[in-house]
């Protein structure tokens, strides 16, 4: 008898295969170069809606082939893969294969004021590439940049068991940062002890004590499980990366003219909208549950710690702008643009009330179920008094 139902189902099955109309292969398949992995939420919550909104629009003629954990080149290697026909298409971080390989992009969020929030990293950096054309292109030179990403609210400062709620709290503590230039400089210029240290490796060296924190975005606390360790997360803004997708130009000309305007029309605007919505709710939601269901603690610090803070940090833009002359960019004059278009783009961190002393302080304005619209950090849920307390 149940042989029989399997049979039939079997059959069943079959039919209904052999009845539906035979699915259009697709007219041109093009490849993807990623240094992440499919499990990533950077492809399942952001790039997979990009690509899947391509062959929707394009009606199933042009399907983006993901190449998954550098299956294809090095991260460091992602332009040069596209740039030479190895794959159409590339999206990787400029923050990869040593200081001066994209000189233009690999610091450029790294000159935000740690008493800032980063809003609209994209808006910022479009708006730095309109004004040096020429200089930012020359970081992907002979692609087709078809969208840019930006980390929104910046790399924080998370530690392990002692709270940072005031600037000097940070005097000598042991803190990892991934990467160089002024990133380093940043912290060291707080008073903590920079160890060199890729992000992979920051949960064991946070385990066994190597490291007292770790320069972060919220998301790891739930990606990497940092938030396993890391119990407190305290809004100073150390920098973020800039993210790019660009493709080969010859497989972009050799779409017909209707099909060139979907990957157009998809990357001017899905592309910035789906991503925006993912690098916010990234931070702000890992964040989110990482304080409810593990009791982290996030501080901000006084008004006049911000102002100390941002004044500490001063002198590694001038080690920005040297390095960055010394590789033929106008420096000076791209930082003054920065610091104009940071207006629009960035908002202080605003000290809130005090709810405890050395507790867990929210921004501004926040009160449990709202979210002020000037709130830069719209964490909605606010923990309960005895979470404070623990």
């Amino acid at each position: 008898m149940k042989n029989r139902m399997i049979r039939c189902l079997i059959a069943l099955t079959l039919g209904i295969v052999a009845a539906s109309p035979a699915m259009a292969a697709p007219e041109y398949i093009l490849s993807l170069n990623l240094a992440i992995a499919p499990i990533h939420n950077r492809w399942t919550r952001a790039l997979k809606p990009w690509a899947d909104e391509i062959e929707k629009r394009s009606e199933g003629r042009i399907v983006i082939e993901p190449y998954f954990a550098q299956a294809i080149s090095k991260q460091a290697e992602v332009v040069e893969s596209v740039r030479t026909g190895i794959a159409d298409m590339g999206e990787a971080t400029f923050t990869v294969g040593g200081l001066g390989r994209y000189p233009f992009h690999e610091q450029l969020l790294n000159l935000v004021r740690p008493g800032n929030c980063t809003v609209d990293p994209v808006t910022l950096v479009s708006g730095l590439h309109e004004a040096f054309p020429e200089q930012a292109a020359a970081d992907i030179r002979g692609t087709r940049l078809l969208f840019l990403e930006g980390h929104s609210m910046g790399m924080l400062i998370g530690t392990r068991d002692k709270p940072v709620t005031r600037l000097e709290d940070l005097r000598g503590m042991k803190i990892g940062v991934s990467g160089g230039g002024i990133r380093v400089e940043r912290v060291k210029a707080l008073g903590a002890t920079v160890v060199g240290i890729t992000i992979p490796d920051m949960y064991m060296s946070l385990e066994k004590g190597v490291i007292d924190g770790a320069v972060i975005d919220g998301d790891v606390l739930i990606s990497r499980k940092l938030g396993d360790i890391i119990r407190h997360m305290t809004l100073l803004n150390m920098g973020g990366s800039v993210f790019y997708c660009v493709m080969n130009p010859q497989s972009y000309e050799n779409l017909p003219p209707d099909l060139r305007k979907v990957i157009d029309d998809v990357s001017a605007d899905f592309a910035p909208a789906v991503m925006k919505e993912f690098w916010d709710t990234m931070q702000y939601a890992s964040m989110e549950k990482w304080m409810k269901e593990q009791g982290g603690q996030v501080h901000v610090l006084s008004a006049e710690d911000y102002a100390k803070a941002d004044a500490l940090v001063e002198p590694t833009y001038a080690e920005w702008v040297e390095f960055s002359r010394d590789k033929g960019l106008p420096a000076e004059e791209i930082l003054a643009k920065f610091r104009e278009l940071e207006a629009g783009c960035m908002k202080p961190i605003r000290p809130p009330p005090v709810w405890l002393p050395g507790s867990v302080s929210l921004p501004t304005g926040r009160a449990p179920g709202r979210r002020p619209v000037d709130n830069p950090f719209p964490l909605s849920a606010v923990p309960t008094r005895t979470a404070l307390t623990e």
